[in-house]
């Protein structure tokens, strides 16, 4: 089943390298062997170690249909590449598969030029034809795209000047028009996927177009392979991705990336086992990890000084790190009510919340980041009152005294210890005010299923951000994360004119008004802005962090503390 826009959200602290993953060594091993021979060096940097970590498992890693973020930041971030991307350090965009790029002076069009002799990961040459591919796709219309569509949604055309280069015509002006589509086009190899359907054909079937619904239909059943790409890593067939065991990612030997930056992406391969949070901070206490990540840290080193010895912490936020927040499903009534949604909001108790967080979280106000410049400072934030919420419930007509209570089912993901705690909270406050809440915590898989359904009444999850700070995607009726399907016709018009502000100033104070008025109706109860925090094992060296988060690109490991499975 594919993952819904939904689930391009990280839930909990496990499924995000930037959140700070728990990467671990390989459990037959917790140290390095002084007999291991010594790691090649390119540009002076020790080349080898596997670095191995703990995630939710994807349903999808098909890189034009994928939505998990786990997907996106564990798996495709390092097997495919996009036209652009930013540098970690800096946040500023930067070439990838496009060499070069022309903004057009009315910023309407871009002209992309195509880094030459690029290879798959199978020794096959990129062409122009596989940067069409995703395109191909989405104009024909047919198949569901996954978190690749944030590019394509805002091209108009786009023209083929010659092998190399290619103008892309957008839908309208836009500051972040060009940060999107440069970073979210990724490049799939066309082959690859048309030999994997031709393999589904029947016999004496000739592969459909792929522009047809049948070519779509196929595509959308290739769920569990994402072909080589043009990253520095690559899964290299079906069997390395072992279900709801591990995942394995071996080098691409003759990735662009090395070979124009020499010293960067240093590791022997990656790996990437399918556990829960508990079962990775078990195996950080056994002493497996490189870099641990917890909810409340403190604590942690409080009850076992020893890790200190071995590793460093950070605690840092980045862009995208964005709000826990539960949506309410406004299309269905009372949650329609803006008084019922206003009584919810007095039910979270945020000081309890920051202290799940050891208080490296701040009250949230705005699907946006504390300190931008759109970010409302003057809310009056909603009071944590049972008793206050229990009166305006019942101005809304639930009484249970009369035999009229509030019925709430809260689905969320099962696993995350961060979202366990605040579904406890959120329960010891809803018997106080009278609510029979019905708690569904569930495996992703099956939690996919029931969003789709809409079903529940309210939906916890944590909520990453756009790089580029848009909001309008959680806030807007026909917003992609407007899962609650809440419309504001004021919010929708500022938002809209906010598309094409080019001026910061303007820009942000349209979406501050914005921010302003979804406070005010609670379409979702916005709890806390989480920070990152993890302990980093002494061995990594040179792991950046930055605007985006926690990167690997020029990390490494002495030869004589590397670990190989």
């Amino acid at each position: 089943m594919r993952a819904l826009p939904i689930l391009s959200v990280v839930f909990g602290a496990v499924a995000a390298l930037g959140l700070g993953l728990l990467l671990l060594q390989p459990p037959r091993s917790t140290a390095p062997s002084s007999a291991a021979p010594a790691a090649p060096t390119a540009g002076g940097i020790p080349q080898g170690h596997v670095y191995t970590a703990v995630a939710e498992e994807p349903d999808d890693i098909n890189p034009l249909t994928a939505n998990s973020e786990v997907a996106r930041r564990m798996v495709l971030a390092y097997t495919h590449d996009a036209l652009l991307d930013t540098d970690p350090r800096t946040g500023q965009l930067r070439p990838a598969l496009a060499a070069a790029y022309e903004l057009a002076s009315d910023g309407l069009s871009c002209t992309f030029t195509l880094r030459d002799r690029v290879v798959f990961a199978d020794g096959s040459q990129l062409d122009m034809a596989d940067v069409l591919f995703g395109w191909e796709l989405h104009r024909a219309g047919h198949l569901p795209l996954g978190f690749a569509v944030e590019a394509y949604r805002r091209v108009r055309a786009v023209d083929v000047i010659d092998a190399n280069r290619f103008r892309v015509h957008f839908v309208e002006r836009n500051h972040a028009t060009l940060q999107v589509v440069g970073t979210s086009w990724l490049v799939a190899q066309r082959r690859f996927f048309v030999e994997r359907i031709a393999a589904r054909c029947g016999p004496g079937e000739q592969v459909p177009a792929v522009d047809s619904e049948r070519f779509a239909g196929f595509m959308n059943q290739i769920d569990l392979e994402c072909g080589p790409g043009t990253g520095p890593y690559w899964l290299r067939d079906a069997s390395a991705w072992r279900r709801r065991q591990d995942l394995r990612l071996v080098r691409h030997e003759a990735a662009w990336r090395r070979q124009l930056r020499p010293g960067t992406w240093n590791f022997a391969g990656i790996r990437m086992l399918w556990r829960d949070q508990s079962g990775g901070t078990n195996a950080a206490l056994r002493g497996e990890v490189d870099v641990v990540s917890h909810p409340q840290i403190t604590a942690l080193l409080a009850a076992h000084a020893e890790l200190a010895q071995s590793y460093r912490r950070l605690d840092y936020d980045y862009d995208q790190l964005g709000v826990y927040r539960v949506v309410w499903n406004c299309r269905r009534p009372p949650f329609d009510d803006v008084r019922v949604r206003r009584a919810l909001g007095m039910l979270f108790d945020i000081d309890a919340i920051r202290q799940v967080f050891d208080g490296r979280a701040s009250r949230a106000f705005a699907h946006s980041k504390p300190g931008k410049p759109d970010y409302p400072t003057d809310l009056e934030p909603l009071p944590f009152d049972p008793a206050a919420a229990r009166r305006l419930l019942r101005e809304a007509g639930f009484d249970p005294q009369q035999g009229r209570p509030l019925r709430l089912q809260l689905l969320a993901l099962h696993g995350s210890e961060p979202l366990r705690r605040m579904r406890e909270l959120f329960a010891a406050a809803c018997q106080q005010a009278g609510i029979e809440l019905e708690q569904k915590p569930r495996d992703m898989s099956v939690l996919v299923a029931e969003k789709k359904q809409r079903t529940w009444d309210g939906l916890l999850v944590l909520q990453y951000f756009r790089s580029w700070g848009d909001p309008a995607d959680y806030l807007h009726g026909d917003g992609v994360h407007n899962e609650g399907g809440w419309r504001s016709a004021a919010v929708d018009a500022l938002l809209g004119a906010a598309r094409s502000e080019l001026d910061a100033d303007r820009r942000a104070e349209a979406w501050r008004r914005a921010h302003t008025i979804a406070y005010q109706e609670q379409p979702a109860a916005l709890l806390v802005h989480p920070m990152a925090s993890i302990l980093l094992h002494q061995r990594i060296q040179d792991a950046v962090v930055g605007p985006r988060g926690l990167s690997l690109e020029t990390a490494w490991v002495a030869a004589e503390a590397q670990v190989n499975d």
